[in-house]
């Protein structure tokens, strides 16, 4: 029977973080490459939601993931291929470069001309470079737009009549943008879609945000989930196919406390599970809270602190200080919680100064892990690039403003991250992608692997700085018994 449609996502780094990422990438790359079997362990979230909700509405859809970088599933994609499904979906939300994107659509045309190439997520919607040529792109969540999309071109009616499209000509489709369904209204992912059940998976309890901080942008609304819908998504993940850890993907978990509290409340009661969040740091101010989190199983907090100037906190809209992160970051750490400090590198208004009181806040609050990420224009919505603000102008490809360039940006994002590096009294550089590839143990276990693990990145640095064979190789030893 022929399959309805392929669901296909491919990730790979941000271009704008390679160089800050090839702090990980390096120690694991070098000869001989270490093997990196688990980037791949968990599937992505939003191809599996849709393709369950796709499934709901009675057509046959496939998610298949990392084809390019997994040869078994290239080879089950070429498998399908050969079925030649009537449609493909491209998903960007983990693809930034139009050449993979490119790649992919030659792959699925050489094998079946007929099938129907549709794009989807943040990338095609904020970058006609990453659409399908004579293909379709659907704007914001997929699982209104691409059913009625599939259902108009199974019925052969036009499809521009159906809302929150970009057509093959490169119009959108008539009318007003329609909202997303609300996610409570949607299935819950379906885990056996795959080969094999996953050890640990993400879980979206919430999407969007109710916050509007200058660097960011949501291409949907904030909506949240009930914390009975988010217990029974757990509670049937651990019954069905065995999966007690997992990473909310909720932009704050903490932001509701009364919500938060509920689904604390209900892991407590259940027990077994371990489980990662991101969460603002004032948002675990609320008494109780942080301890309720780590009650419940919470093992690790992912804090958006961004900076350490107030200066810098003011110009983002964070709507706090920063001694109100400080002070998220000791409750956290009095509960018990590891925590991780995202910072921002290079907002419009950033200069020298700011950020060396940035360094002097991440060597002073008692993080755990920190990530220095650089500012960036992904979309022409967000709140900085809308208002120009400090004169900021440029795009995808680069910016400038009244204190900095992105180039300017690049160079002392490695700086910061080469000084935290040497620094063995500062915090751990931590990727949140790479932690998710080991989460093993619980409590202090999981804590001890934690630092271990990022640890030996630090180690391997200073091997290579000082020249020393024997610890870059211990170093390597300690990096693939996580791995």
């Amino acid at each position: 029977m022929q399959t309805d449609i392929l669901l296909l996502s491919q990730e790979e780094t941000h271009p704008f973080y390679s160089g800050v990422n090839s702090y990980f990438l390096d120690p694991l790359l070098a000869p001989p490459a270490l093997p990196l079997k688990k980037f791949s362990a968990a599937p992505p979230l939003g191809i599996t939601l849709l393709a369950s909700a796709l499934r709901r509405e009675g057509f046959t859809a496939l998610p298949l993931y990392n084809f390019f970088s997994r040869e078994k599933e290239k080879e089950r994609l070429l498998e399908e291929l050969e079925k030649k499904p009537f449609a493909a979906g491209l998903s960007t939300t983990h693809t930034f470069r139009p050449e993979t994107l490119r790649a992919a659509a030659e792959l699925v045309k050489k094998i079946s001309p007929k099938t129907v190439l549709i794009a989807g997520g943040p990338g095609a919607e904020w970058n006609e470079d990453l659409r399908p040529a004579g293909g379709y792109t659907a704007l914001g969540p997929g699982e209104g737009a691409l059913t009625e999309l599939l259902r108009a071109l199974r019925a052969g009616a036009d499809p521009a009549g159906v809302a929150n499209l970009i057509l093959p000509d490169g119009k959108p489709s008539p009318g007003a943008r329609r909202p997303p369904p609300q996610l409570e209204s949607l299935p819950f992912p379906d885990w056996g879609l795959y080969p094999a059940a996953p050890r640990g998976v993400a879980v979206q309890g919430s999407r969007g945000c109710s916050r509007a901080c200058g660097f960011c942008s949501y291409s949907a609304p904030y909506d949240a989930r009930s914390a009975a819908s988010v217990l029974a998504e757990l509670r049937r993940n651990r019954n069905l196919w065995g999966i007690r850890r997992f990473r909310f993907t909720d932009s704050d978990f903490a932001g509701d406390p009364a919500r938060a509290l509920e689904i604390c409340r209900g892991l407590e009661e259940d027990g077994g599970f371990a489980w990662t969040c991101f969460a603002r740091a004032d948002s675990l101010l609320r008494p109780g809270l942080a301890p309720a989190l780590r009650r419940a199983g919470c093992q690790w907090v992912f804090l958006g602190v961004e900076s350490g100037s107030d200066e810098m906190l003011r110009a983002m809209d964070k709507g706090c200080g920063a001694e109100a992160m400080r002070a998220g970051i000791a409750a956290a750490k009095s509960a018990g919680l590891g925590t991780h400090g995202n910072f921002v590198v290079g907002y419009p208004g950033e200069t020298r100064a700011t950020l060396a009181e940035t360094l002097a806040f991440v060597k002073g609050a008692g993080l755990d892990t920190v990530y220095f990420s650089p500012f960036q224009i992904r979309s022409p919505g967000i709140p900085a690039l809308a208002r120009a603000q400090g004169g900021l102008s440029g795009g995808r490809e680069g910016w400038s403003h009244a204190t900095m360039s992105s180039g300017e940006m690049l160079k002392y994002a490695r700086e910061i991250g080469e000084e935290i590096s040497s620094d063995p009294g500062a915090p751990l550089l931590g990727s949140e992608a790479l932690f998710s590839l080991f989460s093993e143990g619980e409590g202090e276990a999981y804590r001890a692997n934690v630092l271990e693990f990022f640890g030996a990145f630090r180690r391997w640095h200073a091997g290579r700085r000082s020249g020393n064979g024997a610890e870059l190789a211990l170093a390597r030893k300690t990096m693939e018994k996580h791995l």
